[in-house]
């Protein structure tokens, strides 16, 4: 470690300074400025040109193609989103006539067992010839008892 004293002089001090003739500067400097004027030149010469009627109408065709696609896709996706919901309401639709068909044949298969069931208890036997009280029944026959042989 150095000590210096606060007391005494301070130290001396040398400051050499060199001048040499460098051309490093001045060479980057002038290729930026090549660069620059060759990139000015450039633009001036291509920006200068201007299309032509015939480019301006074609890339005008163009854009409206590119609309009529545009708008095409647009439609058909339209369209396949009425087609997706109308597929839903005929599939609704569907459902509800399927519960409607089953619930009628239920009510009508419930109603056929009810009037089969009230018609066998409610018969009216009067009208059949065998409960007429004004028809005398045929005489039931009478087997013979044949005589037992003796043994």
């Amino acid at each position: 470690m150095t000590y210096v004293d606060p007391q005494g002089p301070p130290p001396e001090r040398v400051v050499h300074v060199r001048r040499e003739g460098g051309a490093t500067g001045w060479f980057v400097a002038g290729a930026v400025a090549i660069v620059a004027v060759v990139a000015i030149a450039f633009m001036l010469t291509v920006g200068a040109r201007t299309p032509s009627d015939d480019q301006i109408a074609q890339a005008q065709e163009q854009g409206r193609a590119a609309s009529a696609i545009e708008s095409a896709q647009t439609g058909a996706a339209q369209a396949t989103i009425v087609a997706q919901q109308a597929a839903r309401d005929a599939s609704a639709a569907a459902d509800s006539a399927r519960r409607s068909t089953e619930s009628t044949a239920a009510n009508a298969a419930q109603a056929a067992h009810d009037a089969a069931t009230n018609a066998a208890l409610s018969r009216d036997d009067t009208i059949a010839p065998s409960a007429d009280p004004n028809l005398t029944p045929p005489p039931v026959p009478q087997q013979r008892q044949q005589p037992q042989p003796a043994n």
